[in-house]
């Protein structure tokens, strides 16, 4: 993931960092726009840069709070699985929803399509953070429940589904205090 950042690229826009301060406050405009612009990307470049200033996850967790998503970029599921490890302290609900929001959708796959990303997902599952696994678990499980797959066709999903080691203890519903911060179009 590395190799295609040069380090040095980012010096010029990360500026002073201030301790006190609310969210974009704390860093310079120059830095809250690079950050906005790596947010909105597929998040590699963006924890590539956090790995190096590791001083900027909290802000940038908190400005994903408030993410609209209007990219239609969709995050890769290793990049956000390592930005959430990186951000371990600072999971605010909304923070999490929004990042999930950006990883690919399968709403719409087919069931060959739908086993083969499960399939994925249990070969890769080291590598993916429990929550992401978690919230895949969620979206196979009503996807299946939504659509007119045959019997047997959800039994095998169903039993792969018990394979993943997934953190089930998120609550991704918005009935918390960042509810508000939830946009209706994106549900």
């Amino acid at each position: 993931m590395e190799n295609n950042y040069n380090l040095e690229t980012y010096d010029r826009f990360l500026g002073d960092f201030k301790a006190d301060g609310a969210h974009w406050d704390r860093i310079e405009k120059r830095t809250a726009t690079l950050f906005q612009v790596l947010i909105d990307g597929d998040l590699k470049e963006l924890v590539f840069v956090l790995k190096h200033y590791p001083k900027y996850i909290e802000i940038v967790c908190d400005h994903f709070r408030y993410l609209y998503n209007y990219s239609s970029q969709e995050a890769d599921i290793y990049a956000a699985s390592k930005l959430l490890t990186m951000s371990e302290g600072y999971h605010q609900k909304q923070f999490v929803r929004n990042l999930v929001r950006k990883l690919e959708k399968i709403d719409e796959l087919d069931i060959s399509s739908l086993k083969t990303f499960l399939d994925e997902l249990i070969i890769n599952q080291d590598k993916i953070h429990a929550i992401i696994l978690g919230f895949y678990k969620n979206e196979i499980e009503h996807n299946i429940k939504n659509n007119n797959y045959h019997k047997l066709q959800i039994k095998v999903i169903e039993k792969n589904l018990k394979k993943l080691i997934v953190d089930d203890s998120f609550d991704f519903s918005a009935k918390d205090r960042d509810a508000n911060l939830d946009i209706p179009y994106m549900d």
